[in-house]
């Protein structure tokens, strides 16, 4: 368990690092971040500012949490994956109103949040609680062990991040006919 344990918690370090990173880079990204946290709320300017900020600096709390030993971390498990079931409740919101929304979570991305992001979501969620379970039964580390495992955490955590981007290179390198299901 301790070995499932340390990959979630480098995947999950990685998502949120990046999607921190990805925030506060520039006015103009965590700008977009606002609009986009706006969208998905339905809130005005001032408040969705507000949200955006709570969002980006409990995402930079979690990563703290995460990389702090034992169980604190399982604190930091319970932070993301409450998170990410808001964000969940949120992108399932702004599809039932049937409002397109770009998902922020990694940067620049154009595309709306969709039924994709609910699935990685729930993926990260379900990562969130592994990791905490694994936290918890604190068995005796394998040093060989933790190296592959963070560096599966790490592989798993990139790719998360870069979906979007997979996800629709792979879109775009199918003719249209293909995509609708025609032959």
């Amino acid at each position: 368990m301790q070995l499932a344990a340390m990959s979630c918690r480098v995947l999950l370090v990685v998502v949120f690092t990046v999607a921190v990173v990805s925030k506060l880079r520039s006015a103009e990204s965590f700008g977009a971040f606002v609009r986009s946290v706006q969208g998905f709320a339905v809130l005005s300017p001032r408040r969705g500012r507000a949200v955006a900020r709570l969002v980006t600096g409990a995402e930079v709390a979690g990563v703290v949490l995460l990389l702090l030993p034992g169980p604190v971390a399982i604190v930091g498990f319970a932070l993301v994956g409450c998170m990410l079931g808001a964000f969940t409740l949120a992108i399932g919101a702004s599809l039932r109103r049937g409002v397109p929304v770009p998902c922020r979570c990694f940067g620049a991305s154009t595309s709306s949040a969709g039924p994709r992001h609910l699935v990685r979501n729930g993926f990260l969620i379900a990562v969130a609680v592994t990791g905490a379970v694994g936290t918890s039964h604190g068995l005796p580390e394998v040093p060989g062990g933790l190296a592959v495992a963070a560096g599966t955490g790490l592989v798993l955590g990139v790719v998360v991040t870069v979906l979007d981007d997979i996800s629709e290179s792979l879109r775009d390198s199918f003719p249209a006919a293909v995509r609708k299901g025609q032959r």
